[in-house]
């Protein structure tokens, strides 16, 4: 049984979040409803980091670009029509685009090409472009007998036949997209995915829960081997193009939680003998967070990191350097899953000290 199959239907199995109406950022683990991310170093148009006019009165940035952030919608039949609804609503605010970080499915769903194909219609009839980045409920459960026992391999590749026709997103208005797939060596890696907008690098990676999909049968990890190598590509790239196009910060989409309290700084090289020794449980993520640390230390913007967590909202500082020290530069995100009655919102306020906002919204229409 993994995590995922500890996920109640509904949020009833835990209490709602106590949401505070704002606070700052402070590096610990958080639950508020409002956060800014404090970059190390700005660019402010003023003393204050706000767009002003000629006489120095405060003006509304048309730069400012509103995103809508998303997971695990919807887990189960009776969430579709409130997931429509939702997306509808989002509709009626002013944002660029929805980010959905992977689940379409619940975890006792069938994986069967009707209800993938039945759930992704769904949020095509978004009217924003949405992209969506796949989760392991999507492709890497579905062996389990109660999902069908398809074979993941197989279910992925469908899925990305699905979801992934083209290189546009899905929506009824569209996002041009660049796509891994457009390198002939990693022709099958249709999700993953970059785009830029307000002087920021997006970029979605297929990083799933359940331990990245590592698997410890004998024999040769293959799918999660060639994932993880297509994926280290895929993120050294998109830090060079972030640098090369003086881009100021990186946002990166993926529906797994690499586990950064897991102690990871201090294990040795990943060997074949870690995933039979039960106290040395192969850690999926490892390389993951190893290459972020040193990517993230090189890079002279912002990154933020967005995934699903089933404890509910969050945003922390969890990223350390060889030392120890935290790099402040790097934010994490944590999304709430399966309720439609919350989404949350990321602003992007380009030359501003305040490159990244967060917010936790409701999901009612606007007033």
């Amino acid at each position: 049984m993994t995590m995922r199959r500890a996920r109640c239907r509904a949020l009833s199995c835990r209490p709602l979040l106590a949401i505070a109406m704002a606070a700052t950022l402070l590096g610990a683990w958080s639950t508020q409803s409002a956060a800014t991310v404090q970059p190390v170093a700005a660019k402010a148009l003023s003393a204050d980091g706000k767009a002003r006019d000629k006489a120095g009165n405060k003006t509304a940035d048309s730069r400012l670009v509103r995103i809508a952030l998303i997971a695990d919608l919807p887990q189960w039949p009776d969430a579709e029509a409130p997931t429509q609804q939702l997306l509808d609503n989002l509709a009626q605010r002013r944002l660029a685009f929805v980010i959905h970080a992977g689940g379409i499915k619940g975890d006792t769903e069938s994986c069967a090409d009707a209800m993938l194909a039945g759930r992704l219609r769904l949020l095509d009839q978004s009217p924003l472009p949405l992209v969506y980045i796949p989760g392991e409920t999507d492709w890497a459960e579905c062996e389990q007998a109660i999902n069908g026992s398809f074979d993941p391999d197989e279910r992925l590749a469908r899925l990305r036949e699905l979801a992934f026709p083209d290189d546009d997103s899905l929506g009824q208005r569209k996002l041009r997209l660049i796509r891994q797939s457009d390198q002939a060596k990693f022709r099958s890696y249709r999700e993953n995915v970059r785009w830029t907008a307000g002087k920021v690098l997006l970029v979605g990676m297929n990083v799933p829960d359940d331990n990245n999909h590592y698997r410890t049968e004998a024999g040769r990890n293959g799918e999660f081997e060639d994932r993880r190598e297509a994926n280290r590509q895929w993120l050294a790239r998109a830090f060079s193009v972030a640098e090369q196009e003086s881009l100021d910060g990186i946002v990166l989409v993926v529906h797994g939680d690499p586990q950064f309290g897991n102690g990871w700084e201090k294990r040795g090289k990943p060997t074949l003998l870690d995933g039979f020794l039960r106290h040395r449980k192969r850690d999926g993520y490892l390389e993951f967070k190893r290459q972020l640390r040193e990517l993230v230390s090189d890079y002279r913007g912002q990154v933020l990191l967005i995934h699903s967590s089933l404890g509910g909202f969050g945003i922390d500082t969890p990223l350390r350097d060889a030392k120890g020290k935290t790099i402040r530069s790097f934010t994490r995100v944590a999304l709430p899953v399966g309720s439609p009655k919350q989404w949350t919102e990321l602003t992007i306020s380009p030359d501003s000290r305040s490159l990244f906002s967060v917010a936790l919204q409701d999901g009612a229409s606007k007033n």
